[in-house]
């Protein structure tokens, strides 16, 4: 079984956050229940998963735990790298943990179990999932994500990982430019070496040369797997995301009636 780091830590006030009246979007409420609690259930029932660790505002955890969740509490940081190596304090250092966003309310157990099982053998520092662009469109076809044309086809990443968080409080800093850039695959592809560049023109450029070129400027064993749950790609940070999730929320329920 592994550990998991949840982040959930705040920031600076935004546009969604001020509509809702919330200082952090973990705790915006859909049908009475924070975000955050959302994937706080699909940890708790994902069979792989120990211990759940949190970084966020102790207040507002606390009432959690209150509540029936049996979380530890990190200290929140001033930024996601603080958030995460104040989580994996928490944790055993040399095994694979995984680490998540609280703000993917759609993710399920299964979806969890599906992306630890797809890392196995479990010999690399660093899992990122993969989601290709007819697995989201098959399932939600009406989300906009931003794709990047790789060899494999159009891409898109998700919003959890696994980690070896030995390797990540040694090397923090190394991972500063790929959290920043995490969400704007085009400027990633523009720390690439030149080598690698002339061959996105030409729909050239596979996962297996990304892997390496990270695994190498890290210096780290980095590995990409290709995921079937696009929820772990669907995360809230624009007004019309959570309307988005509200309506596939609704939609779900309606199915299950």
């Amino acid at each position: 079984m592994y550990d998991v780091v949840v982040m959930a830590g705040g920031g600076k006030p935004e546009p969604l956050t001020v509509a809702e009246g919330v200082h952090n979007k973990a705790f915006i409420k859909i049908n009475g229940k924070p975000l955050l609690a959302y994937i706080l259930d699909a940890l708790v029932e994902a069979s792989s998963i120990a211990n759940i660790v949190v970084a966020g505002p102790a207040e507002e955890l606390n009432a959690l735990i209150t509540e029936g969740y049996k979380i530890k509490v990190a200290k929140e940081g001033d930024s996601m790298l603080e958030n995460l190596a104040e989580g994996f304090k928490l944790v055993d250092p040399e095994r694979l943990c995984l680490v998540a966003t609280g703000d993917i309310p759609l993710v399920k157990a299964d979806s969890i179990e599906d992306f630890i099982q797809s890392c196995a053998p479990f010999d690399a520092d660093f899992y990122y999932p993969l989601l290709s662009s007819e697995t989201c469109q098959q399932h939600y076809p009406e989300t906009k994500r931003t794709y990047v044309q790789l060899k494999e086809g159009l891409i898109t990443g998700g919003n959890i990982g696994f980690i070896r968080p030995r390797w990540f409080l040694k090397n923090r800093e190394r991972l500063a430019l790929f959290i920043s850039y995490r969400k704007k695959p085009l400027k990633l592809l523009r720390i690439l070496p030149l080598s690698l560049i002339v061959k996105y023109p030409f729909k050239q450029l596979a996962v297996s040369d990304l892997e390496t070129y990270i695994s190498r400027l890290l210096n780290f064993k980095a590995r990409a797997v290709f995921c079937s749950c696009p929820e772990i790609g669907l995360d809230v940070d624009k007004t019309s995301d959570l309307e988005q999730v509200k309506r596939i929320m609704a939609r779900e329920e309606d199915r299950m009636i």
